[in-house]
């Protein structure tokens, strides 16, 4: 009970509910900032001390990083603690600012029986640590995976195995409390969803906890139907009018990056589960990302966004939509035949862009043209990629000049692989 009560204490109250964080997350960070909590896990912002000083506390360095096998022969950094050495946390040594990272900590469920508990934990986050490793491998952006730790929690102990064993205490059994943790690379920037909002003019709700600047005018509040009378109905309505998403250059060339970075993940073979736009980071916004309103020379210059996928906490994997079967023999038959396990995904890849259409219609209001956007990206990617594959195959044939001239007549057989499978997946969107 006593590093229970330690560790509550080194927090802020209330910052945090259900189980507190394991000893090790808390003993040897700088700091630690609650930045979002759920009903499977916490995403925790923990802030190191330098490396050159970590490394001067101790430790030796002759030792073997230990690591831990996450399936299709990836193998991730495990983390004993801050201290280790070497450390899969230690930034570049000639840096001399703390480093901060992004740990994502699936907390122990009481209502699970502990073992049922431990596997379903430590299985989900090798799971995302996979994900993320094979979009990392197809060059989609995300959050580099740097590590994962398994700590155990034995401070708690059960008050029900205390009643029912009869005894003073002397049969007291402790409840093992697992956290997995997975360590993420820390993206500066906003989400897509923040930076649609602010275009158009709105707040988030988070925003107007958070910025208390002086001198900032209170907002409003909205004025309750039941308050208005026959004649002042139709004010009430004309007030509460609807706020549009902006669509221009800008946008566009957002949802389009979107497009193309979904496209890109689901020919990885990676399924995301939960597209979002506030599941998609901008990591350069057109203004400094302090929660503030951008200013109009900084949105009409030019700009170019760069995307950051994240939160794979319910990504699956699938077949890749590369063609690895592909005969070389031109002579063959089945020259034509499409990978048969693409259609098979095409359904989950379906039900990943619904998602992000539900998303983008019930969060952006009148967002029709960026959904379509999107759709436009998604396939334009997927077309180039058979174009490159007509080059590749061409080139090794008959000449680069060859292949050329049959990528921009559209090829021999028409659709490719890549292209087949993103129409089979935009008409499961439109049945």
């Amino acid at each position: 009970m006593s590093a229970a009560t330690e560790t509550e204490q080194s927090l802020p109250p209330k910052s945090w509910h259900g189980p507190p964080p394991p000893p090790e997350l808390t003993n040897g960070a700088s700091s630690l900032e609650l930045i979002s909590q759920g009903a499977e896990a916490r995403v925790w912002l923990v802030t190191l001390p330098n490396s050159s000083e970590s490394n001067d506390s101790g430790g030796s360095s002759s030792s073997r990083m230990r690591t831990t096998h996450v399936g299709s022969g990836i193998n991730v950094p495990q983390l004993l603690s801050f201290s280790q050495q070497p450390s899969p946390l230690s930034s570049e040594p000639s840096s001399t600012n703390p480093l901060k990272i992004i740990c994502k900590e699936r907390f122990p469920k009481k209502y699970r029986h502990p073992q049922l508990d431990i596997s379903l934990t430590k299985s989900r986050t090798k799971g995302e640590a996979r994900s993320l490793i094979r979009c990392q491998r197809a060059e989609v952006p995300c959050p580099n995976v740097l590590a994962i730790a398994h700590w155990s929690n034995k401070s708690e102990t059960s008050q029900e195995s205390v009643m029912s064993s009869g005894k003073n205490g002397n049969n007291v059994t402790e409840i093992s409390t697992t956290s997995s943790c997975i360590f993420l690379e820390c993206v500066e920037g906003c989400t897509v969803r923040q930076y649609f909002e602010q275009r158009s003019g709105t707040t988030l709700l988070s925003n107007e906890t958070s910025a208390g600047d002086k001198g900032a005018e209170p907002t409003m509040k909205r004025p309750r139907c039941e308050d208005a009378t026959a004649d002042t109905a139709p004010n009430v309505f004309q007030q509460e009018e609807r706020v549009t998403t902006v669509v221009d250059a800008q946008t566009l060339s957002v949802a389009h990056t979107i497009g193309t970075l979904v496209a890109k993940m689901h020919a990885a073979g990676v399924i995301h589960g939960d597209l979002t736009t506030s599941n998609i980071m901008i990591r350069n916004p057109p203004w400094l990302c302090s929660d503030k309103i951008a200013s109009e020379s900084a949105i009409t210059s030019p700009w170019k966004p760069q995307l950051v996928l994240i939160d794979f906490g319910l990504a699956t994997s699938t077949a890749a939509s590369t063609n690895n079967k592909t005969n070389n023999n031109p002579s063959s038959n089945n020259k034509k035949a499409k990978p048969f396990k693409q259609q098979h995904n095409a359904e989950e890849k379906a039900v990943d862009l619904y998602v992000l259409e539900r998303a983008f219609l019930s969060t952006h209001p009148e967002s029709e043209l960026l959904v379509a956007e999107v759709w436009k990206g998604y396939r334009s990617y997927s077309e180039s990629l058979d174009c490159k594959k007509n080059d590749n195959n061409m080139a090794a044939e008959a000449g680069k000049s060859d292949a050329a001239a049959s990528c921009s007549s559209g090829g021999d057989d028409g659709e490719g692989a890549h292209g087949h499978v993103a129409q089979a997946v935009l008409n499961r969107l439109e049945q």
